[in-house]
């Protein structure tokens, strides 16, 4: 099994736009833009530019001198490895400079299609890759300030403004088709979770071998979502409930020379260059709108980052109505002192005939979403389990969480407490972590998922009892019908054999148990870049008739809140509406106290400096509170 792994890692997007992250107090290097400071600090300070290299040799075709280098790199085609781009905004994982640059600081993580960069001088500090992957990620904007990479490059830089990436070109006429979000607008230092709804019409665009047999849906294989970086998250619905309603109503030109203007949703020409959409209403999970499933539901595609590509394995498409309504469920915040706004574009491309075999399916775990309930200045492990169709092939799995989400995990198998007072409780497969002093889930009782017994497990419990062998024998005499114990005849030949027999015997023996090291896999350690783990070829999974725990993962998100920086707890004067104080964020660290009563907290009697103001974290909305999901891909056969 080969398996790619997309890593995230490093820094917050609040450090993004933090002023803070700048306050230097006095500075030599003065720069007007993110992208003149790498030029110098990067481009010009590691060689790059050299007449033998990048500068007038033009080494592989790329010209990296002041003036020539952005157009030369961001969605350039790269000359020397085919299939990449050498700068894709949003997409580091997509980018040839950043598996060139990355490859040469951390080759533990990264490995260069070709070779490592820089040559001949020493690479990058992870300071400095770090830069470079802030400016990747936030859509690589030649203008603009992300103040993060004055501190990383040690540099001054001016206020930061919101940053607009780039349009999304979309794709040649016949390989696919494109839809837009209609724009909306986020007040300075402000944050909002919206939802609202668009028509789009595609049907003169598609080719009958790209419809379903119906004619009325498209099939696609490959998704590319590109958003303004002001974005959380962004998920993408079909919307089938009422367009006349009060909710809904109210259509007008977002973005474009007719900014404002009333609009009749179904003519796509009425904006000009911008896009008819319903009323912005501010909204968690778009649960108001009737027929509209928003975060819940998990949409049809969505993206946590600036941008992503969601590309299905050979054989395996989605399809989507070529005309239809649109949900659309963002997410963003705004730490600048200026209004900013967020677009999205959306590119399908169609999948070929051949590729039109396994609709693709996704996980979505919405049911855990709120399960965690962290105390001040404690850290919390939180585990649950979800269970796959019979004859599903896994090929990719991600997550999501909020900033005090700093790990997640996901295991095969079904870990439960085995005995105990909590037993068949889910657990974390390491048991306790001693990094975050976690409690023991299982109090003692160990946390074991079983391997699934090669043959005989008639009840589906993962175990092999003499009953079920005697019944195993039955069946392979004629004494009994198959139906009554399909595990008896794991290959399905409807025939018990004697291997099978000797199979379910040693399983009777020896109950195995699934090594944990060996059952991970996935793990991401940076919740608004999330890792995406790609499986090629896909995991499978057995049919129905094996048991479910055959079948189940096991994931699990760790939630710091201010157990290792109690700075970071999470405190009711960031939140008043989600939380009450229960702790002292100052003074007396971590003390009991209640609501308003800050000399609750004092060092000492009226010294006046505490503050009863450290929450419980829970579930909720905002980036202060937090989620629990996971995100993954297969299809059935």
């Amino acid at each position: 099994m080969t398996r790619f792994v997309v890593v995230g890692w490093f820094g917050f997007l609040v450090a993004l736009y933090s002023g803070q992250a700048v306050a230097q107090q006095s500075c030599d290097r003065q720069f007007d833009s993110t992208y003149e400071l790498i030029q110098e600090a990067i481009f010009d300070n590691k060689g790059c530019t050299a007449a033998s290299c990048h500068g007038a040799a033009v080494q592989g075709g790329l010209d990296l001198r002041e003036g020539r280098s952005y157009e030369a790199l961001v969605d350039a085609p790269a000359q020397t490895v085919d299939g990449f781009s050498l700068v894709v905004p949003g997409q580091k994982e997509q980018s040839l400079l950043w598996y060139n640059l990355a490859a040469a600081t951390l080759p533990d993580q990264w490995e260069a299609p070709l070779r490592a960069m820089p040559i001949g001088v020493a690479p990058l500090s992870v300071d400095e890759l770090e830069a470079m992957r802030e400016w990747i990620e936030a859509g690589a904007p030649r203008e603009g300030v992300l103040p993060i990479t004055g501190d990383l490059l040690d540099a001054c830089l001016p206020p930061a403004k919101p940053i607009e990436i780039d349009p999304l070109e979309p794709p040649p006429p016949g390989e696919g088709v494109q839809i837009r979000m209609p724009k909306w607008e986020v007040p300075p230092n402000g944050e909002d979770e919206v939802c609202f709804v668009s028509y789009y019409d595609v049907s003169d665009q598609v080719s009958p071998e790209y419809l379903s047999p119906d004619g009325e849906s498209f099939r696609y294989n490959r998704i590319q979502i590109r958003q303004d970086p002001l974005s959380h998250h962004l998920i993408v619905n079909r919307y089938r409930g009422n367009t006349n309603n009060s909710l809904v109503g109210d259509f007008r030109c977002r973005g474009g020379a007719n900014e404002g203007a009333t609009c009749e949703p179904t003519d796509l020409g009425a904006c000009g260059d911008g896009v008819c959409g319903s009323r912005i209403v501010s909204s968690f999970a778009c649960i108001e709108f009737d027929g509209g499933a928003g975060a819940f539901g998990g949409g049809f595609t969505g993206t946590q980052e600036t941008a992503t590509e969601q590309r299905l394995l050979p054989g395996v498409y989605d399809q989507l109505p070529t005309k239809g309504w649109i949900l659309w469920n963002s997410h963003a915040f705004n730490l600048t002192d200026e209004t900013g706004k967020v677009e999205a574009w959306l590119n399908f491309d169609f999948a070929e005939p051949e590729d039109q075999t396994f609709p693709g399916r996704d996980i979505f775990t919405a049911g855990t979403i709120f399960n965690m309930s962290v105390p001040a200045f404690q850290a919390q492990e939180v585990c649950s389990t979800v269970t796959l169709p019979g004859k599903s092939h896994l090929f990719e799995l991600s997550s999501h969480t909020h900033k005090r989400g700093i790990r997640f995990q996901t295991f095969e198998g079904a870990f439960r407490c085995d005995g105990g007072p909590r037993s068949g409780a889910v657990c974390p497969p390491f048991g306790p972590d001693p990094n975050f002093d976690t409690p023991d889930a299982c109090s003692g009782a160990p946390c074991r998922a079983k391997v699934p017994p090669a043959a005989g497990d008639c009840n589906g419990d993962l175990e092999v009892e003499i009953a079920e062998l005697i019944q195993a024998v039955n069946i392979s005499l004629g004494l009994e019908a198959r139906n009554r114990c399909p595990r008896a005849d794991p290959d399905g030949n409807r025939d018990v054999t004697v291997a099978e027999l000797i199979a379910a015997v040693r399983s009777s023996l020896n109950v195995e148990y699934r090594d944990p090291n060996d059952s991970l896999l996935y793990t991401s350690l940076v919740y608004n870049d999330p890792a995406v783990t790609y499986f090629d070829p896909p995991l499978d999974f057995p049919s129905n008739e094996a048991a479910r725990d055959a079948r189940a993962l096991t994931y699990c998100a760790m939630y710091d809140n201010g157990f290792s920086d109690p700075a970071e707890v999470k405190r009711r004067s960031l939140s008043p509406n989600s939380c009450f104080a229960n702790a002292c964020a100052e003074g007396k660290v971590g003390a009991p106290c209640r609501g308003s009563d800050h000399a609750a907290c004092d060092t000492s009697p009226g010294a006046g400096d505490g503050v009863c103001d450290a929450c419980t974290l829970g579930g909720g909305v905002t980036t202060e509170d937090e989620m629990f999901i996971l995100l993954g891909s297969f299809y059935v056969d």
